[in-house]
């Protein structure tokens, strides 16, 4: 990774901290950049890819009003062998300010633990020390705001891939989910049978059943809003998938499976045959 003419910005200061997360997770998110507006709301409003590759990743992106508004075209370009990126802002708002960002194995036993180490850069030095305390914390905070969101997502990934690798136990095709009169009707029910974990929950005045993980990287479909199209929402990238046939509106990934169907009997409601 080249970055020459660091030499040439100012240093403003950095943000470090530890995360229970291995490098593999770490370097997996650094590449992820269709994530961004979904699972950082408050710092992205849209993501639009312009180039990517193992050097990393160009993109067009909105920011919210909360963060300033405007657009950006931001680059990210990584060292994968060192565990090392640098983000760089080359038009719009913040045109020239590069983040670099260092990531180390703490050394734990299971390999999941690791710190960052965020160094901020900008094109030339704020014209009061108050000025730079102020945009330093500024971002340190959005900073720790976008950690804690990308350990949610990244310990939550680690679960779901864990969870692939666990020996599970004969299950029947067939599940009670209890009185339907005490369902609540505001939470998804999992349910774990044969072909996959499901999502029974109440959309549009009946009870209906999805594929409660996304194809795509293991997300919480069960956490997902449902749209106005009758597609159900990964909370992690947007991907969309349509509750009639699973299919993904992008066609990015493959289709959900069939959802077992559903019936009452005597006041319950089962899933599966």
């Amino acid at each position: 990774m080249n970055i020459a003419g660091i030499e040439g910005l100012h240093y403003l200061g950095n943000y470090v901290r530890e995360i229970p997360v291995s490098l593999n997770r770490m370097m997996e998110n650094a590449y992820d950049w269709e994530h961004l507006p979904f699972v950082h709301p408050t710092s992205f409003a849209s993501i639009e890819l312009i180039e990517e590759g193992e050097w990393g990743w160009r993109c067009r992106t909105t920011l919210p009003p909360a963060a300033g508004g405007g657009e950006q075209v931001v680059e990210l370009l990584v060292d994968k062998a060192r565990h090392y990126w640098a983000t760089t802002v080359l038009e719009g708002t913040g045109e020239g300010v590069q983040i670099h960002t260092q990531a180390n194995d703490k050394g734990a036993a299971d390999a999941r633990l690791i710190d960052v180490d965020v160094r901020f850069y900008l094109p030339q030095a704020p014209e009061t020390a108050e000025q730079s305390a102020m945009i330093l914390g500024y971002l340190q905070a959005q900073y720790a705001t976008l950690y804690d969101e990308d350990a949610a997502l990244m310990s939550a990934r680690q679960e779901a891939l864990d969870g692939r690798k666990t020996s599970k136990p004969a299950l029947s095709e067939r599940a009670d989910l209890g009185a339907v009169s005490s369902l609540d009707k505001t939470e998804p029910h999992l349910v774990t049978l044969p072909n996959g974990v499901f999502a029974v929950r109440y959309h549009a005045g009946s009870w209906i059943a999805h594929a409660a993980v996304c194809p795509h990287m293991l997300g919480p479909l069960s956490d997902g809003q449902i749209d106005a199209e009758g597609r159900v929402i990964c909370p992690w990238h947007g991907y969309a998938f349509a509750l009639s046939d699973g299919a993904e509106r992008k066609s990015r990934c493959g289709a959900l499976p069939d959802a077992p169907s559903l019936r009452e009997e005597n006041g319950h409601l089962f899933i599966g045959d």
